[in-house]
């Protein structure tokens, strides 16, 4: 009674300062310790080097946070970034970048075009916790306590530049060099790969770019025209 007493004594300023801090206790507080304690299971994992584990988000303060898959617009998000970054290096940027030749498609989403070669980019929308199976053979999606097997980004990077040298072929550009790599669109996936199998996240992607030696060597390759090659080949096979 003295406590219901002393809540009529209060002004409505004060009951609200009240109220939100019952709110932040039992809400905001629990939901930052969980994520403090995600992040710090992430930092610890990757200091040791080791492939994180769907068994190490298990418990109540570790739960992995309810998620989904990236929309269309984290794509756009990471081309606009690719865009200023060719333009910064005298690049081109080929998209969308399924190519065709003989009758079959690559699964590229972009190409990028500079002195260096050429860089086929997958991506990838898949949300949550991605992480490859101790056999290293197959990537699985842990998200929402649901596990399942995704496709395999290194063997569709593999089938991409195949397909590339081959078309590249067909006008006597077959010197150039031919680089690929997987990214993962959506915002905080967690992903948790081997670091030379280049496979990345967004940020992680144009880390990559950025300080690869590959990337700045010149091996003449003509941008423009191969770029204008590429773009004419795909707009062709979807009419």
């Amino acid at each position: 009674m003295d406590f219901l007493a002393s809540l009529n004594t209060l002004s409505n300023g004060q009951l609200l300062f009240i109220g939100l801090l019952i709110f932040a206790a039992v809400l905001i507080f629990p939901h930052l310790i969980r994520r403090k304690n995600i992040q710090r299971c992430i930092l610890e994992k990757n200091k040791k080097g080791e492939i994180i584990r769907p068994e190490d988000f298990a418990g109540k303060n570790q739960k992995l946070f309810f998620t989904h898959n990236a929309r269309s617009s984290e794509i756009e998000e990471l081309l606009v970034k690719l865009k200023t970054y060719a333009f910064k290096h005298e690049m081109k940027i080929v998209f969308p970048g399924s190519f065709p030749y003989n009758g079959k498609n690559s699964t590229a989403t972009m190409i990028l075009i500079g002195k260096f070669g050429i860089l086929l980019l997958n991506c990838f929308g898949f949300g949550g916790h991605i992480y490859l199976e101790e056999s290293q053979r197959r990537f699985m999606q842990n998200m929402n306590d649901t596990i399942k097997e995704i496709p395999n980004p290194v063997r569709a990077m593999d089938q991409n530049m195949d397909l590339a040298r081959l078309f590249l072929k067909g006008f006597d550009f077959s010197p150039i060099p031919v680089y690929s790599a997987s990214v993962f669109t959506r915002q905080n996936v967690i992903l948790s790969v081997p670091n030379d199998i280049r496979v990345f996240t967004r940020s992680d992607l144009m880390h990559w770019l950025e300080t690869e030696p590959c990337f700045k060597e010149d091996n003449e390759v003509p941008v423009r025209m191969l770029a204008n090659y590429f773009t004419e080949s795909i707009k062709t096979a979807r009419k």
